[in-house]
């Protein structure tokens, strides 16, 4: 006997929803993409439990008489294409007939709707149970669609048991339904949350008010309009970024291929391009950008769940974006002017203005003596030395450390600093280069972490709390994090609705960790979301491995911080301060992330490189 067989229709749309199906808002993305795909003027959404107890989307868009009901539940049965030649130019956001029976193959799933086009005084409703059909009927209903998903996974406790908190799959689903509503402010949407309205936005024909109202007034501030630019045969509109605006991840910036939100490593990075020499490295764009071209040029059926696709002619897309970056940011790029011939005249002088210092400083001699610290104490966060205090400077606010090494350190000279980012240090036969930044981040990381055994960090009271904007997705987000903040010093709690915006939510930042305090509220919010949100999705380990996972970020991203805005003294004894402390790190030579927070040069090396 054979040991291939042919999977049943049920098992074989169970393993299409794996493939859909990803999370309660994977059912969102489909259903509501379906709602703009039949017309519809307004769509509503309503959930309970992060959308695995209830999801329910209604519309008025065109409906289904009683047959095109029943084929829609059928597998490969769609209304978008009708053969292969269709298939290369796709004008629709869904096409492969998958979702519907999927989704109802893994769910209590119910569905009513009325046809405009066939009218009648009754619609047609059809209840299924993990794929069967177990009633028909006719039913009074609106002209156009309701779909009701109940008990998602219920009949597959595997795909169940790897879902996340109910908050934060509240906050996926609340970010798929923002990024549907942003690409469609003509549709009118309504999102109710447990019988409470979450928020009700009006049909509008200014993609600027769709952004005010879901993101605040802020973040339209902080962004510039794309006015209508064509080329290449591709025509770009929306909002980008000003010169200067950015955050460590790529969760505010929103690309649409005909319509269509995409993940684009590929556009993101040409975007991140254009703003070299404007934004500091590490930090992204925020953008809202809409691309039109020819769907001929653009595949969109090569991932699952369409969120990527692929480019008949990647390089026009990408001067495109480029272009637009360009035209945005005009005269702030950076000019480099090249140095005039007669600079280099003569080559063994050294030319520089008169009111220039010398490179080198008078080289003095240091040794590195030990300093006792105060012992780790949460409560006080001033860093003590025993002959010296700077409370102004590289030590201030850095917090108690681990234990010292007992050996005195070698005799080291200072030598000087380059381009106020590196501490010459001669040692021996040889130097070493510190690279300031990243031994400061070393050091705060590896104090942070055992400031951590202690319990939360010293938090500094606001005089005048500061009020942010976010999204509904990012205040149910936010909440749903709420401790994880609260240890890192920031005391967050909600302010209402949004000043500006009708969906947006105010927040109040009452406190910020001492450590910090010369960086806003916000800037440390955003920096904790950025971190979190990236590595919050690779664990499902139990309480105690997420618990020390927070701490991790949380020591990781403060120090960032921390080496980003910590003002650096360049001269000889912060050098010798900051080299000291590196070196009794239990790991001083890379930051957490790996990068490098010294180099040695030996003499031999040296020599080798002016050898003819």
């Amino acid at each position: 006997m054979g040991i291939i067989r042919l999977l049943s229709d049920l098992v074989a749309s169970q393993v299409a929803a794996g493939e859909v199906v990803e999370r309660p808002a994977s059912v969102l993305k489909e259903l509501v993409e379906n709602s703009i795909d039949a017309g519809a003027k307004r769509i509503e959404v309503t959930f309970a439990q992060g959308g695995s107890k209830l999801l329910r989307v209604s519309d008025d868009g065109c409906g289904m008489d009683r047959s095109d009901a029943l084929l829609s539940l059928e597998r490969h049965a769609t209304s978008k294409i009708r053969t292969l030649e269709d298939l290369s130019v796709i004008g629709t956001l869904g096409f492969r007939g998958e979702a519907v029976p999927s989704i109802a193959s893994v769910s209590r799933f119910r569905l009513s709707t009325h046809s405009r086009i066939a009218g009648g005084i009754q619609g047609t409703q059809i209840t299924v149970d993990g794929g069967k059909i177990i009633d028909v009927r006719e039913h009074a209903q609106s002209y156009g669609t309701e779909v009701e998903v109940k008990d998602l996974f219920f009949n597959v406790p595997a795909r169940r048991k790897f879902l996340k908190s109910e908050k934060t799959e509240t906050a996926h689903l609340l970010e798929q339904l923002q990024i549907l509503a942003v690409a469609h402010p003509e549709i009118a949407f309504a999102c109710l949350h447990e019988g409470r309205e979450i928020f009700r936005l009006g049909s509008s024909d200014s993609l600027a008010v769709r952004l005010r109202d879901l993101y605040g007034a802020r973040f339209l501030e902080s962004m510039q309009e794309v006015t209508h630019t064509e080329m290449e045969g591709i025509s770009v509109n929306g909002f980008f970024a000003r010169p200067g605006e950015g955050r460590s991840d790529r969760s505010l910036q929103f690309l649409f291929i005909n319509g269509r939100m995409i993940r684009s490593p590929f556009l993101s990075q040409a975007l991140r391009e254009g703003c070299d020499g404007i934004l500091p490295k590490g930090l992204h764009p925020q953008a809202v950008l809409f691309f039109t071209l020819d769907p001929a040029k653009v595949d969109c059926n090569v991932h699952p769940a369409k969120r990527e696709v692929r480019f008949q002619e990647p390089g026009k897309i990408k001067a495109v974006a480029l272009h637009v970056v360009e035209k945005i940011m005009g005269n702030y790029h950076r000019m480099v002017t090249p140095m005039p011939l007669e600079g280099i005249a003569r080559p063994y002088e050294v030319i520089r203005p008169a009111a220039a210092q010398p490179f080198l400083p008078v080289i003095k001699t240091a040794m590195l003596e030990e300093s006792p610290i105060a012992p780790l104490n949460v409560s006080t966060s001033t860093y003590h030395q025993k002959n010296h205090q700077q409370p102004n400077d590289l030590n201030s606010h850095l917090l108690p450390v681990i234990p010292f090494l007992e050996e005195k350190r070698p005799l080291c000279r200072y030598v000087g600093s380059v381009a106020e980012r590196y501490f010459i240090m001669e040692e021996g036969d040889g130097f070493t280069l510190v690279e300031v930044r990243a031994a400061l981040e070393r050091i705060t990381y590896e104090r942070l972490r055992h400031s951590f055994l202690g319990g939360m960090l010293e938090r500094q009271q606001l005089l005048i709390p500061e009020i942010i904007e976010v999204s509904p997705s990012h205040y149910s987000w936010i909440m749903a994090h709420e401790e994880f903040f609260k240890k890192a010093g920031l005391e967050i709690d909600s302010f209402g609705q949004g000043i500006h915006g009708r969906a947006s939510h105010s927040l109040k930042i009452d406190t910020i960790p001492t450590l910090l305090n010369t960086a806003s509220g916000s800037q440390i919010l955003y920096e904790l979301m950025g971190a979190l949100q990236m590595e919050e999705g690779k664990t499902k380990d139990g309480l105690e491995v997420v618990k020390r996972m927070h701490e991790e970020i949380l020591a990781r991203s403060l120090s960032r911080i921390t080496a980003k805005i910590q003002k650096i003294v360049h001269e000889e004894k912060t050098a010798i301060m900051l080299l000291g402390d590196l070196l009794k790190c239990e790991l001083p030579y890379a930051t957490p992330s790996g990068r490098p927070t010294m180099i040695q040069f030996s003499a031999v090396a040296l020599e080798r490189k002016f050898r003819c």
